[in-house]
């Protein structure tokens, strides 16, 4: 075999194998955060506005599921569960599951978060979390801006 027929070989293998590395190796979103944020005119319509991939965004993705995972629980505080400041949905769309259903409501202390415990929203837990980690999830959820 003559060298420029090897070389044009080992050209074609290379190019092969670099355009199967780019289709077949394709990230996948794990985790998605929705944020919503109710209709001024209607109670009953939910706009989701932002939407926070682990693709785009992983640290957001981890700090907010860290938040999550050391928010205290508290007994029903005195909050409108129909009104919340945002509602925000933890969602695996690789394996079509919601992980976490919650509503929260943002107060000079920190924030309430209500978690849907059950099918409906009659069964829920209610957390606390500090003043720095409502700071933050304003800002992750780009709250000032809805």
């Amino acid at each position: 075999m003559k060298k420029w027929q090897a070389a044009l070989m080992m050209l074609i293998i290379f190019i092969g194998g670099y355009l199967a590395g780019i289709y077949f190796s394709k990230e996948e979103v794990s985790r998605e955060i929705r944020v919503g944020y109710q209709d001024r005119d209607r109670d009953d319509v939910i706009h989701f506005k932002n939407i926070i991939k682990n693709t785009e965004n992983q640290s957001a993705v981890d700090n907010i599921m860290m938040i999550f995972m050391k928010r205290e629980k508290i007994a029903a505080p005195d909050v409108n569960l129909e009104k919340p400041d945002i509602y925000l949905e933890v969602l695996s769309p690789k394996q079509f599951t919601g992980l976490i259903d919650s509503r929260i409501w943002f107060r000079g202390d920190g924030a309430v978060i209500a978690e849907r415990s059950g099918e409906s929203w009659e069964d829920v837990i209610y957390y606390a979390i500090s003043k720095q980690d409502a700071d933050y999830l304003k800002q992750i959820v780009e709250y000032d801006k809805y």
